[in-house]
């Protein structure tokens, strides 16, 4: 039996191995370990070539794993100089626009500054010589984008850079480097940005464009604010990144990512369950990521390496999963805490979705089964909030509307197919056979889907549900008249919202999503209790006093913290 030490070790390997999101691997483990079809080899072409891009998919869709690849092809070429920035801290700066009137200003320095740091970063992989005012100005922008992401701007602030000087900027180094072109890569783009940083963010979007400089951008579905300026479609072409499980070549590009992620000693117990990758291949619904989490849950990656692959096993993955996908959506309410009543409403509406598609699917045979919901048009703003809530979460995937004639125009809306297998939307019976679920997802017909309307879901009532809750007077408790109210109409003091990002620390660590064995460890062996303290053990000494968490697994814990905080 191996020790303790060795299965620590052990542990560590895998963990790095079923690493999930891209920002986190090197070159060598992003090239080797992920798989790449003929549609991926298509959009990593576009985010190459000229022009803007806006590229669009929920959380876990390979954004930035597609972003990271174009970056490294371009990195290596003599052509273009690529730039990848990552604006995942966004929600840091959030605390700055409770306290200081020039929060927006700081904001656009911190989106512009990000891309001085990134091309300062870009030579220096690419062992290019810098300019040497890239230097000078990448060593400034590095201290104030640190001093904004920990809550502390700095005294002096740097000289503000517009939009068109940064431009010139990039171009001028573009062409000291002996390069043609600069393409920008802006991954966690708008995501977690206020709609109106959202708006901001775009308009500095907008002007990065020239015969030399193009820039692209990782957006979620449905969430996200353009500027009033900013048109889809003609000021940026818009790219789907995420996959469509019904594509011709999809299960052999989630085999072929299976066979490059996972080493050889763990696929020799998947051997001869083949059916059993399928089957959770198509349960991520398009996702690489939730494909990796639930290969590493029925392998016992995390918890017990002697549990064996089994269909049951599959489906409590599977079923935990769908957990998590809820999770994701369920945690807007931490994030968007005026939007808690409307979110509330999207869970009910999730449950609905369930019940409509097992009840039109009861009498129907394996090929004739429905995964899509169509609500009939027009859609009132706030189903389509909630609507755009559920895509951003990957709960809901916005498809091509149908029209019926005189019934009517539909638009059509597929649930994830993890939430489909675990609640048997499918009413496939008590036991399927694995196969049976393959072929009632792979063989669905087209045509087949649920009719409703927002009322027969939820209830004729559900739009008085759907309102702002908005926090009342913090000084006498009056309930705000409006979400721009500044002052309180009954004591007529000011009206200051709390912060989300200092809410979002306060957090404990059972918000995070570890496993019950690392959250368990973090508690008995630390002192360790919210995700403010994990974020504080910068050298994560803490982390890996705990048995079995070593660098690897300690790097997870503090990016889990990270992203909980981010986006």
């Amino acid at each position: 039996m191996p020790s303790v030490q060795t299965q620590a070790v052990q542990q560590e390997n895998l963990a790095s191995v079923f690493e999930e999101r891209a920002e986190n691997l090197s070159k060598n483990e992003l090239m080797s370990w992920t798989a790449e079809g003929a549609r991926d080899r298509h959009i990593i072409a576009k985010l190459k070539m000229p022009g803007a891009k806006l590229l669009s998919g929920p959380r876990g869709s390979g954004k930035s794993t597609l972003l990271k690849k174009a970056y490294y092809d371009l990195l290596g070429g003599d052509d273009a100089l690529p730039v990848y920035v990552n604006y995942s801290r966004s929600l840091a700066l959030e605390p700055l626009f409770h306290r200081r009137s020039d929060a927006p200003q700081l904001f656009r320095q911190w989106v512009a500054l990000k891309i001085v740091d990134g091309t300062a970063s870009a030579l220096r992989e690419a062992e290019r010589e810098e300019p040497p005012d890239v230097a000078a100005l990448a060593r400034e922008a590095k201290g104030f984008i640190q001093a904004l992401e920990t809550g502390s701007p700095p005294k002096e602030l740097p000289k503000p850079i517009a939009p068109s000087a940064l431009l010139a900027l990039l171009e001028r180094w573009t062409a000291a480097c002996g390069m043609r072109r600069c393409v920008l890569l802006l991954d966690d783009a708008a995501h977690a940005f206020s709609p109106e940083q959202q708006r901001d963010f775009f308009e500095i979007f907008r002007e990065m464009r020239s015969r030399v400089v193009s820039a692209k951008a990782a957006v979620y579905p449905g969430i996200t604010s353009y500027s009033p300026y900013f048109q889809v479609g003609h000021e940026a072409e818009l790219v789907e990144a995420w996959y469509q499980p019904e594509d011709a070549g999809y299960l052999e590009m989630m085999r072929d990512m299976y066979e490059r992620r996972v080493p050889g000693e763990l696929r020799n117990r998947l051997a001869g369950k083949s059916e059993l990758i399928d089957y959770l291949a198509l349960a991520c619904f398009g996702l690489p990521r939730g494909f990796l989490l639930m290969l590493s849950q029925i392998l016992g990656v995390e918890e017990d390496a002697s549990v064996k692959p089994t269909r049951q096993s599959a489906d409590k993955a599977i079923a935990a999963h769908a957990a998590i996908v809820r999770g994701i959506f369920e945690a807007l309410k931490a994030k968007l805490p005026r939007y808690k009543n409307l979110l509330d409403v999207g869970e009910e509406l999730q449950t609905a979705f369930v019940k409509a598609l097992r009840q039109y699917n009861k009498n129907k045979s394996n090929t004739r089964k429905a995964t899509v919901i169509a609500l009939q048009e027009p859609i009132d703003s706030e189903l389509s909030t909630i609507l755009a809530m559920l895509e951003y979460a990957g709960i809901v995937r916005k498809i091509e509307p149908v029209s019926r004639g005189v019934k009517g125009r539909f638009q059509r809306y597929v649930l994830h197919y993890a939430m489909v297998l675990s609640e048997n939307a499918l009413s496939l019976g008590r036991a399927p056979a694995t196969l049976a679920a393959i072929t009632a997802l792979r063989q669905r017909s087209a045509h087949a889907f649920v009719r409703a309307r927002g009322a027969s879901l939820l209830g004729e009532d559900y739009q008085r549900r759907c309102v702002l809750n908005l926090a009342p007077c913090p000084s006498c408790g009056a309930s705000r008249v409006s979400p721009d109210a500044s002052f309180c109409v009954k004591c007529g003091k000011e009206l200051v919202e709390s912060s989300v990002y200092e809410d979002l620390l306060r957090a404990p660590i059972s918000a995070l999503p570890l496993t019950k064995k690392k959250k368990d460890g973090l508690l008995s062996n630390t002192n360790i209790r919210t995700v403010q303290d994990v974020l504080l053990d910068e050298d994560t000494q803490k982390l890996r006093s705990v048995p079995y968490i070593g660098r690897v697994w300690a790097a997870r814990i503090r990016n889990a913290a990270l992203e909980f905080v981010s986006v």
